[in-house]
């Protein structure tokens, strides 16, 4: 399936603030020199105020954040090939080309929408869904993709006893290890994702209850999800 190059409007929207916020330190730090951009809203009254400070202070980060951080989508749509393809062994992203067979590691990065895919020889794919149209349905393909590889490496090494790591969570034989904790499968009460809202982010996040004691794990810790899942459903059905 093809996947064509969208235009990132909420990151090119925080790159602008970033950037209203630099032209308001700017603004401020000339009134001294008498010289000034925005003379009907920040004259030499207003810079005597003492909230002005906590402005100043306030600005640089903030443009900072909104630019590099929550506008970086942008500056990578300003980059990115016009069309992005995957088909039944790989995916192609202009001069890159991942086969799903190579993938070792696949990490979603919920706040950003980001999809992380490492490969054999170490290598990092960085996948920003919010680029590119039918992003949920790129996300699945990928997602299924890469999780039928993995899938049965997992199951045999979980056979043969071994704990197997997914990022914040490992899983084995008698249940699931969290902070070096074993939680076995019959003390599993419930297992739920749950989003939490934090500003301008939403967190997404596993929740365990076991013998009455709730986890919440981050998502975007999590390695390998879907094939966790699977193994989760299948040995959960109830929860």
């Amino acid at each position: 399936m093809r996947h064509a190059r969208i235009f990132p409007r909420y990151a090119f929207y925080c790159v602008l603030g970033g950037l209203a916020a630099i032209y308001l330190f700017c603004a401020m730090m000339l009134v001294p020199a008498k010289i000034y951009i925005l003379p009907y809203l920040i004259t030499p009254d207003i810079v005597r105020y003492k909230a002005t400070l906590f402005v100043l202070v306030l600005a640089i980060p903030a443009a900072i954040y909104l630019i590099c951080w929550k506008g970086s989508d942008f500056f990578a749509w300003l980059r990115a090939p016009e069309v992005l393809t995957v088909g039944a062994h790989g995916l192609q992203m202009g001069k890159n080309i991942v086969a799903f067979a190579d993938v070792t590691r696949l990490r979603h990065r919920h706040n950003r929408n980001h999809l992380l895919l490492t490969t054999r020889n170490g290598n990092t794919l960085r996948l920003r869904l919010d680029l590119w149209d039918n992003a949920h349905a790129l996300l699945a393909e990928v997602e299924e993709a890469v999780g039928e590889v993995l899938r049965h490496d997992v199951e045999r090494r979980v056979h043969s006893g071994e704990t197997v790591a997914f990022g914040a969570l490992g899983l084995n034989a008698e249940g699931l290890v969290h902070k070096g904790q074993l939680i076995a499968w019959s003390n599993i009460d419930t297992i739920r994702t749950q989003s939490d809202e934090e500003g301008m982010d939403v967190d997404e996040h596993l929740v365990i209850v076991a013998n009455g004691k709730t986890r919440k794990i981050d998502r975007s810790k999590i390695d390998n999800e879907p094939v966790l899942m699977v193994c989760l459903m299948q040995r959960l059905p109830s929860a």
